[in-house]
Parts: structure tokens; C-alpha cells; sequence
């Protein structure tokens, strides 16, 4: 049996490429804006309130003619306010009156709220965690939205601040209804005044006055003058502290806030700090936990960094 094909000239086989190729192109120019026409609905899920039970499905037509579909949905979620990227302290106030706060938990934490912003459909969509972390420093600027603390201990807060924006998001930090922030406020103040008074003479007395002598200099007996009617100056401050590790990071900044900070507040302060770590295991520390630790010292310029 013989086969036969019909001869094509070079010419037509080279016209044919051509062809080809001409209609890939158009094919591959067609096929985006084709697919585009599929998906020009943005289609997002709303509940207004917890308590629903039904999903809302809130429908945005998307231009179907712009070159990037990205950059599209980004704009329209913007526009619409799907994705949030500026939040206003009221706002943030009004969700957590309604949801967090109750009588007997004034406090939340700032994480909670941002972690749950990511699963409940209730709660505004915030782009990122900057946004948040914005809306708390100025929120926390004023004494209308909301106190921060670093923790709570009993009836206690860690680090309380009251109408300063000097605040950080991380884990630890609590959001307190403005009203408990003000009472917890008024209490630490008529705490601190009542142990500043000394009872002394009906005469209103602090009874600091010198009782060594008439000279009214309230030298303590050994020469020093280191009484409170001493002018000498103190030249040199020490101070040492333990700190909880379940709450190293906590009182690691209110001793930077409190102690630091005022200490660097004279500019010609010259400080020196100094952390000091001692952990012991009974048992013998894993050989991951000291990988890690010693690595994390390095990286850190520790100047120390022993396993015994």
C-alpha cells in the first residue's frame, strides 16, 4: 500500500505559520478579557450583629476593563469601606461598649480584639494591624475613649495610663472603659495622698521638721547631713528590681517608663543600664532552649551568656 500527500509549496507552509501564530496572539488577547467578563462581581459576606444567623451577601460590580484585577478589588473593597485603612477611636470605643466591656470586666485585651476582627463577620474589617494600633494611640491620646494598661493583677492595672498616647500593641496591653479608668485613676490618687500624709500637730505639722537640734539643718546625729533639711545633692542613683518572668516583658517597660525614662529626663544624666538574667533547671536544660538562648544572646551583644 502506498500513501501519497499532496506537495505543499515552502510559500504556503510559511503563510500558514503566519496564520497561526496570528491567531495565537489574538486568542491570548481575547482569552483576559473573556475570563474578566466571568468575574465582575464582588460578592462579601456581612453580619450585622452577632446574634444573626443569617449571612448577608452584599454584591460590587468590579470594571472589568482595567488592566489589573488586583489593584480592582483593592479599590472597590477601599471605596466601599470592605477593607477599613483609617479607624476613628469613637468607632473602636462603640464596638467594644457593645461587645467586650461588662460590668465586671472594664478591661479587654488589644489583641483579642484584633484577632477576633479577623474571624467575626460582625467586626470591621481593618486591613492591618497598623490600623489599629493608630486608632489606640489616638484614642488613648485624649480621656474620652479609653485607659491602657500593661496587665491586671486583681483589682490592679499594670502600667495604667490615662489620656497618654505613649502606648504600644503587643500582647499585653489592656483597653479600659473610660468611666473604670477614671474611677481606677481618682483611686490611685487619693492613695498616693493619703500615704503623703503624716499625722502630726493640730497645727497641720508634717512633722519633718529637725529634732536633733536648734539649728534646723536636720543633720541625723553622725555628721552626714543627709537629713531633709540637707542642700547637698545626691550624685549617684542604684537600683536593682526582680521581675516576674510570667511578666518579664510587661515590667520590663513600666521599669523603662517609670524609672528610665525619668532618670533620662536630665540631660545631663548619664545612665547605664544593666539586665541581669539567672535561670536554673533542675533538671537540665534542653539542648534546643540553649541553641536558641545563645544564638538570641548573640544577636543581642550580650555581653555575658554562660550555661554551667
Amino acid at each position: 500500500m502506498i500513501l501519497s500527500f499532496p506537495l505543499v509549496p515552502r510559500e504556503g507552509v510559511r503563510s500558514q505559520h503566519q496564520q497561526a501564530k496570528k491567531e495565537l496572539a489574538s486568542a491570548e488577547d481575547v482569552l483576559p478579557r473573556v475570563a474578566r467578563e466571568c468575574y465582575k462581581w464582588l460578592l462579601c459576606p456581612v453580619k450585622t450583629e452577632p446574634t444573626d444567623k443569617d449571612v448577608t451577601i452584599e454584591v460590587f460590580p468590579l470594571n472589568t476593563s482595567g488592566s489589573a484585577f488586583g489593584p480592582e478589588i483593592e479599590r472597590v473593597c477601599t471605596d466601599n469601606e470592605l477593607v477599613i485603612t483609617t479607624w476613628s477611636p469613637i468607632h473602636l470605643r462603640a464596638r467594644l461598649q457593645d461587645l467586650y466591656w461588662k460590668d465586671d470586666k472594664p478591661a479587654v485585651s488589644a489583641m483579642t480584639f484584633w484577632e477576633d476582627s479577623q474571624r467575626y463577620l460582625y467586626l470591621p474589617r481593618l486591613s492591618n494591624q497598623r490600623v489599629l494600633s493608630e486608632t489606640i494611640i489616638k484614642g488613648a491620646a485624649t480621656k474620652d475613649f479609653f485607659g491602657t494598661a500593661y496587665g491586671q493583677a486583681g483589682e490592679d492595672y499594670d502600667g495604667f495610663k490615662f489620656g497618654d498616647d505613649n502606648v504600644q500593641l503587643d500582647d499585653t496591653l489592656l483597653l479600659i472603659e473610660s468611666e473604670a479608668a477614671a474611677a481606677y485613676e481618682a483611686s490611685v490618687v487619693k492613695a498616693e495622698t493619703d500615704d503623703d500624709t503624716t499625722p502630726g500637730d493640730d497645727d497641720g505639722s508634717t512633722g519633718t521638721g529637725s529634732t536633733s537640734g536648734d539649728d534646723g539643718t536636720g543633720d541625723n546625729g553622725d555628721g552626714t547631713g543627709d537629713g531633709p533639711g540637707s542642700t547637698e545633692s545626691a550624685r549617684v542613683f542604684f537600683g536593682s528590681v526582680e521581675i516576674n518572668p510570667a511578666t518579664a516583658k510587661m515590667g520590663m517597660v513600666q521599669v523603662a517608663e517609670e524609672i528610665v525614662s525619668l532618670l533620662a529626663s536630665d540631660p545631663q544624666a548619664e545612665l547605664k543600664v544593666t539586665v541581669e538574667i539567672s535561670a536554673d533547671f533542675p533538671e537540665g536544660a534542653s539542648d534546643q532552649i540553649k541553641r536558641a538562648v545563645s544564638e538570641n544572646a548573640t544577636s543581642l551583644d550580650f555581653s555575658t551568656k554562660t550555661w554551667e
